[in-house]
């Protein structure tokens, strides 16, 4: 009692503090009253459930404006929800009670150092104690609490940089003793001088789980500087450092002596050349990480170590690209790094070089557009003992043509393309693969004053030779069609069939999955002549093969009614999901002010 007593005056005062401005200042209040209703039935269990809502916002300035401005909201829900379940006919209806108030406060708004405060409260009341969830609570049927502050304070010094520090506290506790609360200083500036920018961010966290009886605590600082030698020529430099660590607090819910700390730095710095008036672009980098994680235990006694981890990671990159003509480009990338977790060392490093040439394109058939492309690839890798050289290529082609009709409401388009990998892997891993790839599309859309058509058919084939066998076939068709059948009403449907192949090695008969999804749309925006009445009804259809996916149908009417300030709103839903029938009667009217 002494709890809902605080709370309200809590709400009260965050109702009425716009009202405590002076008389001068106007006050701007809203808000909205309403009703919802809300009945889900399926075979074993129907829920019924009646939802009352409030909300009143307002805001208005202290003396002037740019002074300071205030804003504040209250917001109320009651839901009564009985309950009749096949499976535990004695279970009780719930009433649930959630109120949510919030305050905002902007001091100097407009300046260079605006100051913003923010309060947010949340209370929920349930009567009734059920194992099934009520409809307001996201952490079931249970009473809880929650508090959250927020502090923004920013400074704009100009050529000096802009800078934010903030502080939030956070609070949440329920009725079966779990608590959680943190709360986190932090701080960012970003700095512009010359040709350089630094960019400085840093927080310290504290987290306090009263139910499992730890204390974490959260430290992060990072940094990023980039300095612009030159138009073509740039430095991407950046630091983090970030410890986290756990400690048992003393707790009569729950032991827990363990303690765990864990600490990560990481610096980086990269190089990048991208010239406007070169073909040649290269960039360069290196990363370094350390990690130090400890997990430990202890009684009343000192602490006793029970799982060291450290690591340290070095890295180094570089790569370049040259675009020798509009069709040719090469690029090489070497790549370097040194792995060390303390009881052992692993080394690695990686060598590529690869092309790439694509054709311009070519008229063919009377019409068509033809081009041609290949690429090959020649790659180096070795990590500890394992080493391996791969070699890969790519031949393709592709043709595409669309006719348009006269008018030029409706176009066919038509293309087919042909590809050929192969790669080649020796050292440590021995083995050849190659594949074929054959594909097919097709599609036509029309265009007209009473609606439109949307046509399309995909084929493809893929076909993988070598050590590793596999035969793949799809087949894709889709078709939809909106057509206005007056002013203010449309019907909209679409169909889509996929069927999928495939066969593996070693498999002796292929794998078929077939699907087919449609749907169907009413509108009408003015229904019986009535302005405002907007009525919709949406059918959609899943299925599938019996071995893959399940079948599913639903079936929505809604009705949406505005008449000045009062907005209504009905459905009707039917959902046939297999092993289960469900329908959804909702009802709900909203007057605002």
């Amino acid at each position: 009692m002494a709890d809902q007593r605080h709370f309200g005056l809590i709400t009260c005062a965050v109702l009425l503090c716009p009202l405590a401005a002076p008389l001068a200042a106007p006050v701007d209040l809203s808000g909205e009253v309403g009703y919802a209703y809300r009945m889900l039935k399926s075979d074993t269990e129907e829920t019924v459930s009646n939802q009352l809502r409030g909300a009143i916002r307002g805001q208005t300035y202290i003396s002037q404006p740019w002074i300071a401005t205030v804003n504040a909201n209250l917001r109320m829900t009651q839901d009564n929800t009985s309950y009749s379940l096949t499976s535990n006919p004695n279970v009780n209806d719930s009433t649930s009670t959630l109120t949510t108030g919030e305050l905002n406060l902007n001091v100097i708004p407009q300046s260079r150092f605006p100051l913003s405060i923010s309060y947010q409260a949340n209370d929920s009341r349930v009567d009734t104690m059920n194992t099934i969830t009520s409809p307001l609570t996201a952490s079931g049927s249970r009473e809880f609490e929650t508090r959250r502050l927020s502090i923004r304070q920013s400074a704009d010094l100009r050529e000096l940089g802009r800078y934010q520090i903030n502080y939030d506290a956070n609070t949440w506790e329920s009725t079966n003793s779990e608590k959680y609360s943190d709360w986190l200083v932090g701080a960012n500036g970003d700095i512009n001088w010359d040709k350089n920018r630094l960019q400085l961010r840093g927080y310290y966290k504290v987290i306090d789980r009263a139910a499992l009886g730890q204390e974490s605590t959260n430290t992060t600082l990072s940094g990023d500087h980039f300095w612009y030698l030159t138009r073509d020529l740039r430095v991407d430099s950046s630091a983090d450092y970030y410890n986290y660590e756990t400690k048992s607090l003393p707790s009569a819910v729950v032991f827990s002596n363990g303690e765990r700390e864990t600490t990560s730095e990481q610096l980086s710095s990269f190089v990048f050349w991208r010239p406007t008036d070169s073909p040649f672009t290269a960039s360069a980098g290196v990363r370094v990480f350390m990690l130090d994680s400890e997990a430990g235990s202890s009684n009343s006694g000192p602490s006793v170590i029970a799982n060291e981890t450290e690591l340290t990671s070095v890295n180094a990159t570089a790569g370049g690209m040259y675009q020798h003509t509009k069709n040719l480009r090469f690029d090489t990338n070497v790549n370097f790094s040194v792995n060390d977790n303390g009881a052992e060392n692993n080394n690695s490093h990686l060598a590529r070089v690869g092309a790439l040439f694509q054709s311009d394109y070519y008229e063919v058939l009377g019409g068509a557009s033809y081009q041609w492309y290949a690429s090959s690839a020649g790659q180096i890798q070795k990590s500890g003992d394992d080493d391996r050289n791969t070699l890969s290529a790519n031949l393709g082609h592709d043709v595409n043509r669309a006719w348009m009709n006269d008018d030029k409401t409706s176009t066919l388009r038509v293309g087919l393309s042909q590809a050929l990998n192969a790669a080649f892997e020796g050292g440590d891993a021995d083995s050849d693969t190659q594949r074929l790839d054959h594909s097919a599309t097709a599609g036509w859309d029309s265009y007209g004053g009473s609606g439109t058509t949307y046509a399309a058919l995909t084929l493809s084939d893929a076909r993988t030779f070598g050590d590793s066998e596999s035969d793949q076939q799809l087949v894709n068709a889709q078709l939809s069609r909106t057509q206005n059948l007056s002013r203010r009403s449309s019907l909209t449907g679409n169909i889509t069939a996929q069927s999928v192949s495939q066969k593996f090695s070693g498999q002796s008969v292929s794998q078929t999955a077939t699907t087919t999804t449609g749907s169907l749309n009413y509108q009408h925006s003015r229904l019986f002549g009535m302005p405002r009445l907007r009525f919709g009804s949406d059918l959609r259809l899943s299925r599938a093969s019996e071995s893959q996916g399940v079948d599913r149908s639903e079936w929505e009417n809604r009705l949406d009614y505005s008449v000045g300030l009062v907005d209504t709103r009905a459905s009707w839903r039917l959902i046939d999901a297999g092993e289960q029938d469900y329908s959804l009667v909702y009802f709900q009217v909203t007057r605002r002010f």
